[in-house]
């Protein structure tokens, strides 16, 4: 990895990922879309005020050091450009963690992400009750505690959040990125059926492709005047502005995980004592171990992206 030097034009620096020099070695590479992404730039150095003149207001942006490209496709383009054909829009919408204890779904106060039980072991050691902390098995009643991705405006309530959301900025599908040597997508709805992957490229991240009209994805919900009066939805919405649809995500972990110590040899940590467990009322956990890692979601619509944090917990069996 290395910087480059941005003093003078660049026209392209481009490489094929693993994934796309794996195609090109069977013949089958092939370009039909692409996308760009402005992650490495602040525009607040953007000085419409130069004493040089506007000709240089970028100039500082324009020279700012730019990574190589990378072979990795999930380490970068977390935040897309996108085009639309229209001049009005005020505000971009944007994806948040719902956390909000009215839905069940707030994140775990010691790590601002969620806990996950690995195996259903761990199921009869740790704390539900506890914010954030999801369960291997949802079959209990008490368990049933799921990941939402909310979309909306950050309008400070102008426009307000009983106003619709423009149709071309609601998100139609999700792209959905994790770890497939430790995780498994399923809807977190009634059924908990498994989602099935588009791909698992040769870093082991599968890609999940989720479209609005799947069970997983909760529509617009639409709020009266007398709601909004009563501020009914502060205790369910994490915006104020017009709001777009929510993703629901139940996560499980994958059976090698579930079955063996292997993966959290590794990649995890072992911690001797309860520091940091979730102990259920009357368990005992002399240890455990644990695997940090990410999910990432992403708007198909709109490009946003958000990562959520989640830590796999797993006790000696």
């Amino acid at each position: 990895m290395a910087f480059l030097d941005n003093s003078g034009d660049i026209i392209l620096d481009a490489v094929l990922t693993d994934a796309g020099r794996q195609r090109m070695a069977r013949g089958e590479f092939k370009i039909v879309k692409f996308a760009f992404c402005d992650e490495e730039i602040n525009y607040t150095t953007y000085n419409g005020n130069h004493p040089s003149g506007s000709a240089f207001a970028d100039l500082e942006i324009m020279q700012t050091p730019i990574l190589e490209s990378f072979t990795n496709n999930t380490s970068l383009m977390k935040t897309k450009l996108i085009s639309i054909n229209r001049n009005n829009i005020l505000y971009m919408p944007i994806f948040r963690l719902n956390n909000k204890s009215a839905n069940s779904t707030q994140v775990h106060t010691a790590s601002a992400g969620f806990y996950l039980s690995a195996n259903t072991n761990t199921d009869n050691k740790i704390n539900f009750t506890e914010s954030g902390v999801l369960p291997y098995s949802p079959t209990n009643a008490d368990k049933t505690k799921f990941i939402f991705v909310d979309q909306g405006l950050d309008t400070g309530g102008n426009p307000d959040i009983g106003q619709s959301l423009s149709p071309d900025l609601v998100e139609t599908a999700y792209l959905i990125r994790l770890d497939h040597r430790l995780l498994r997508l399923h809807r977190g709805v009634p059924g908990y059926s498994a989602l099935a992957n588009s791909f698992v490229d040769d870093d082991a991240i599968a890609s999940y492709y989720v479209s609005s009209t799947d069970a997983a994805v909760e529509t617009v919900r639409n709020y009266t005047a007398a709601q909004i009066a009563d501020e009914e939805h502060t205790t369910l919405e994490m915006f104020d502005g017009p709001l777009g649809n929510r993703l629901k995500l139940f996560l499980r972990t994958s059976t090698s995980l579930q079955s063996s110590d292997a993966l959290f040899d590794e990649l995890g940590t072992a911690i001797s004592d309860d520091t940091d467990f979730p102990i259920k009322s009357g368990a005992t956990v002399a240890s455990y171990k644990y695997i940090d890692t990410i999910v990432n979601v992403v708007g198909v619509t709109s490009g946003y992206s958000i990562d959520i944090p989640v830590r796999i917990l797993r006790t000696p069996n």
